[in-house]
C-alpha cells in the first residue's frame, strides 16, 4: 500500500485528555504543507531544532523546552533533598506575597509528591515527539529520494539521536528501577499499519536496545559525515558520545546491565571531556557565564524559557530583594556540609549577605543565594529557568565512577581530582571503596544542585538516601517518606494511558491526595 505523505503540522496535532500514548506515536497526516524534498524536511526540522540551539527561543509546536521542561525542573528538585521543605514552606512559600506560585494547593502537590499534571505532560510530550520523529524518520528512509548522502546522514543522525533522548528519558522516570519487566512502550514507526499493535511496556533491556541502536545508527553516520553548522545540535561528536555515556551509566545498575557497560561508559565519557579542560569555568561568575549560554566556547546545549522568574516558585523569588516571597528559601544542613568555604560552589549557592543569613554567609548561612540559578551577572536576577544539557563536569564524574567501578581506582582518584580543581574543591587522595564513590556522589550533589533531574535521578540510580517530611496542608498534618528504591521514583503513568492503553500496567503505588 502506497503510504500517505508526511503533512508539516504533526505537533500541532491536537491531543485530548482521553489519549494513550499509541494515539501520538501513530501520528495520522495532518493538514497544511507535505513534505516530500530534502528541503522539506530541513524546514521542518529547523523550527525544532532552533528551540534547543537558541536561548528563549519557542519553537513552531509551541513547546518552550522541549529537551527538559521547566515543570520537570522544579518537581524533581520538589521530589529530592536539598531544599529544607519544611522550613521553606512556613518561612517563604505560603506567604501571602508570594506571586509566583500563591496557590497551597501548587505547593502541597510538588512537597508530598502528589503532582499529575507535570508527569502527564511529559509522558504526552515525549512520546508525541517521538512519534514525530518515527514519522519523519520513515518518510526520510523510503519516500523522500534528493538527498544526497551527507544530507541524509544529517537529518537522520539528528532525528536519531533525539528520538533516544526522549526514550532514555520516559526510561528514567517512568520504568521503577529495579523491575526488569517495566519499562516503557516503544513503537518506531508513524502508523502506517497500526492495527493490533502492541503498545504494552517493554523490558529494561529491550528498550535500551532501542536506544542504542538509534545511537549507533547516528554515531555510525557521524564517523563517515560532519554535523552541518547552524543545523545540527545533537548530531555532534561531544554531545552524541555524551548522551552514550549516559545510557550506559544509567543501564549499569539496572536489571538490563551487562559486563561491559562501564567499560563503555569510559569509552563514551572520554570521547565527550576531550579537549574541554581549557574551557571549563573555574569561577562562580565564569560557572554562571557558562551555563547560561554566554560562553561560547563552553561546549554544551543550553536552553532557556521565556518567562522572568520561570523557577522562582522553589528556588526564591527575582523579586527578593523587593521583599516579594520565596525569599531566603532554606537548605538543608547535610547537603550545605558538604561545602567548604574555598569551593567557588558555596559562593554562588549560599547567600552572602550576613543580614539575610542570620549573621552567617556561605554554607553555614545554609540559603539559596537569590542569583542562583539565574541567569548571570548581566542579565541581573531573572531566574528564567536556564538548562545546561550535557555538561562537560557531569562527563567527567561519570567517567569517575567507571574507572572505580572497573577497579581503576588510582585512575578514578586521578579524574575526581581534574574535576575537584575546577572548582577549588580539595582532593580526593587517600580514598578508597565505598569512601571513594561516596565523595563521586557527593560531588554530583554538590555540581548539579539547582540542574534539572540530576538529584532525583542520582537518589534513584544510588539509593541510600529516605527523605522524610512532616508538613501541614488545608489545615492537616503529611508524615510522608520517600525510600530507596520506592514507587515514589517511578513517576505515575497517566490517568488517560492507563485508561486507553489495556496493556498498560500502572506503577504501584500512586494514589492521589485528596485535600
Amino acid at each position: 500500500m502506497k503510504k500517505n505523505k508526511l503533512i508539516i503540522g504533526l505537533l500541532a496535532l491536537a491531543i485530548g485528555a482521553a489519549s494513550g500514548c499509541k494515539q501520538y506515536l501513530d501520528l495520522p497526516p495532518k493538514n497544511q504543507r507535505t513534505v516530500t524534498t530534502t528541503t522539506d524536511m530541513k524546514s521542518l526540522m529547523a523550527g525544532y531544532l532552533r528551540s534547543i540551539a537558541e536561548l528563549r527561543v519557542r519553537n513552531q509546536y509551541d513547546r518552550l523546552m522541549p529537551l527538559a521542561p521547566i515543570e520537570a525542573t522544579l518537581m524533581f528538585e520538589a521530589y529530592s533533598d536539598n531544599i529544607d521543605m519544611e522550613t521553606a514552606l512556613t518561612a517563604c512559600y505560603l506567604k501571602p506575597n508570594n506571586i509566583h506560585m500563591s496557590q497551597e494547593k501548587r505547593y502541597a502537590d510538588l512537597l508530598l509528591w502528589n503532582e499529575v499534571a507535570t508527569p502527564t505532560a511529559i509522558w504526552t510530550q515525549h512520546y508525541e515527539l517521538i512519534g514525530f520523529f518515527n514519522a519523519l524518520i520513515d518518510q526520510m528512509n523510503e519516500e523522500i529520494k534528493d538527498a544526497t548522502n551527507e544530507q541524509r546522514d544529517q537529518l537522520l543522525g539528528e532525528l536519531y539521536t533525539n528520538r533516544a533522548y526522549y526514550f532514555f528519558k520516559l526510561l528514567q522516570y517512568f520504568a521503577p528501577y529495579q523491575k526488569a519487566e517495566l519499562g516503557i512502550p516503544v513503537y518506531l514507526h508513524s502508523g502506517k499499519a497500526v492495527i493490533g499493535v502492541d503498545m504494552s511496556r517493554r523490558p529494561h533491556a529491550e528498550v535500551y536496545k532501542t536506544i542504542l541502536d538509534d545511537l549507533g545508527k547516528a554515531e555510525t553516520m557521524l564517523n563517515r559525515t560532519q554535523p552541518l553548522t547552524g543545523f545540527n545540535v545533537l548530531y555532534n561528536q561531544r554531545f552524541l558520545h555524551h548522551l552514550m555515556a549516559q545510557v550506559y551509566w544509567f543501564k549499569a545498575e539496572s536489571p538490563a546491565k551487562e559486563s561491559g557497560d562501564y567499560e563503555q561508559v569510559k569509552k563514551h565519557a572520554s570521547i565527550a571531556i576531550d579537549g574541554v579542560e581549557a574551557n571549563m569555568p573555574r569561577t562562580g561568575v565564569a560557572m554562571k557565564e557558562a551555563y547560561s549560554g554566554r560562553n561560547a566556547n563552553y561546549p554544551a546545549v543550553n536552553m532557556e524559557t521565556l518567562s522572568q522568574g520561570a523557577n522562582s516558585a522553589i528556588y526564591g523569588s527575582c523579586f527578593a530583594y523587593l521583599g516579594i516571597n520565596p525569599a531566603d528559601v532554606p537548605l538543608k544542613a547535610d547537603f550545605c556540609a558538604l561545602f567548604s568555604t574555598d569551593d567557588i560552589r558555596s559562593q554562588i549557592y549560599f547567600n552572602q549577605d550576613p543580614s539575610r543569613a542570620g549573621g552567617k554567609v556561605g554554607p553555614t548561612g545554609r540559603i539559596i543565594a537569590q542569583g542562583w540559578p539565574a541567569d548571570n551577572s548581566n542579565d541581573g536576577n531573572l531566574k528564567r529557568g536556564n538548562t545546561c544539557l550535557f555538561k562537560p563536569e557531569e562527563a567527567y564524574l561519570m567517567l569517575a565512577e567507571a574507572q572505580f567501578r572497573t577497579s581503576a581506582t588510582g585512575e578514578a582518584i586521578s579524574t575526581l581530582n581534574k574535576f575537584k580543581s575546577f572548582r577549588n574543591a580539595g582532593t580526593a587522595d587517600g580514598l578508597s571503596g565505598n569512601a571513594l564513590l561516596q565523595e563521586i556522589i557527593n560531588e554530583r550533589r554538590k555540581e548539579f544542585f539547582g540542574d534539572s533531574d540530576k538529584r532525583w535521578i542520582d537518589l534513584k540510580r544510588f539509593g541510600g538516601v529516605d527523605i522524610n517530611r512532616k508538613l501541614r496542608f488545608f489545615n492537616k498534618n503529611y508524615d510522608l517518606t520517600a525510600s530507596s528504591n520506592d514507587y515514589h521514583y517511578a513517576l505515575p503513568i497517566p490517568l488517560a494511558e492507563l485508561q486507553q492503553n489495556k496493556n498498560m500496567i500502572p506503577n504501584e503505588g500512586w494514589i492521589t491526595i485528596e485535600y
